[in-house]
């Protein structure tokens, strides 16, 4: 087979997009794919929604002229200007019941996947060149260093080695659910649907910790992060040290604890915890999913569901309980991980899919 020629069209270098830089990047390294990138500086001092758009979309010419748009924006929502431009759409936060109005177009619109931030263990030129051309003084010199610990081994990056594990089947059952407490009030002219939005979020996630700590006291950690709104407003519920959310910490804490907790985010989103969750092979419980996702991800197989503080406390239990089916998901999770979760295989599939969706088109 000869490798697949992929031109990557940047204009933008931010962690939402740096799951899909590394497996672009580690596709090329293992010979399967030819990549070449374009670096465009697109930012307006002035125009934070076209900033925005820009951090959350990246555009990959496949073949020389299959056009593959991938949105890592958190919400059901599709840009319609992208859409048109793109042969194949790969979208974040998937929801079918929401394409129904956009005709035939919905046809290009694929899910990505679980999403998460984390970057390559190697060099990456790719990364270089990005960082060169859009980021000016010494954002050039903390752009490169971030992904790869140059000169400061204390600060932690999210890179591929640090960022998954097997199963530990004899890890003694603990919990863990961290959080952010959202400030429905830091923008003035937020919606009050959306103002309502982060109330109800919050009072979740403060029901969750407050039954979990109840019902497991030290075989559970957990609480909001040690934000001032959080602070004011939640501090009964804090997390009991606000070190453990630097991310080394976190992810250190992380390995230890077989049983995690997983609610929706704004919009109803997948947060990154679950995709961390899932590549660190643990027995999840999660809120009802809104989105879907690719591969074989099952309720009862890959996690257990809740609707309630009360219902996540019983299905907490279940794990804690039954370690026959704690180690069930967890193995479940981690071959979930290594077929649609790591980086080079979940863009290896987004390509081949558009390659077999254009091959329909042209038999």
């Amino acid at each position: 087979m000869s490798k697949i020629k992929c031109k990557l069209i940047s204009y933008s270098n931010n962690d939402f997009l740096q799951q899909v830089y590394t497996g672009f990047f580690l596709l090329h390294k293992s010979g399967l794919i030819d990549l070449e990138q374009t670096v465009i500086e697109k930012k307006e001092k002035n125009d934070k929604n076209n900033n925005y758009r820009i951090n959350q979309h990246i555009c990959v010419i496949v073949k020389d002229g299959i056009k593959l748009y991938y949105d890592m924006k958190d919400s059901w929502e599709i840009d319609k200007e992208y859409l048109s431009d793109s042969d194949y759409y790969f979208k974040r936060g998937y929801s079918p019941i929401h394409l129904t109005s956009l005709g035939d177009q919905k046809k290009k619109i694929f899910p990505y996947g679980l999403h998460y931030p984390v970057f390559p263990n190697a060099m990456d030129r790719f990364a270089l060149q990005r960082n060169f051309v859009l980021y000016d003084g010494i954002q050039k010199i903390t752009g490169i260093v971030k992904p790869l610990n140059i000169f400061n081994r204390s600060r932690f990056a999210p890179r591929i080695n640090t960022m998954h594990s097997l199963p530990d089947y004899n890890a003694n059952p603990k919990i863990l659910f961290m959080v952010k407490a959202y400030d429905p009030y830091d923008k003035s002219n937020r919606p009050k649907e959306k103002i309502e939005e982060r109330i109800q979020i919050n009072e979740t996630r403060a029901g969750c910790i407050k039954m979990l700590r109840s019902e497991f006291g030290n075989r559970f950690y957990g609480g909001f992060y040690h934000t001032d709104y959080a602070k004011k407003n939640y501090r009964e519920y804090l997390m009991p040290d606000q070190k453990m959310s630097l991310q080394r910490n976190y992810i250190n804490l992380l390995k230890s604890f077989p049983i995690c907790i997983a609610n929706s985010g704004l919009h109803g989103s997948i947060g990154w915890k679950f995709a961390e969750y899932i590549a660190f092979s643990k027995a999840i419980v999660t809120e009802k999913m809104e989105y879907e996702v690719t591969g074989n991800l099952e309720k009862g197989k890959n996690y257990l569901e809740f609707c309630s503080p009360e219902e996540c406390v019983d299905k907490a239990s279940i794990l804690f309980t039954d370690k026959k089916l704690r180690n069930e998901i967890m193995t479940s999770n981690s071959k979930y991980y290594q077929s649609y979760v790591r980086p080079d295989l979940l863009i290896l599939n987004t390509i081949l899919t558009a390659l077999s969706e254009q091959e329909k088109i042209s038999t």
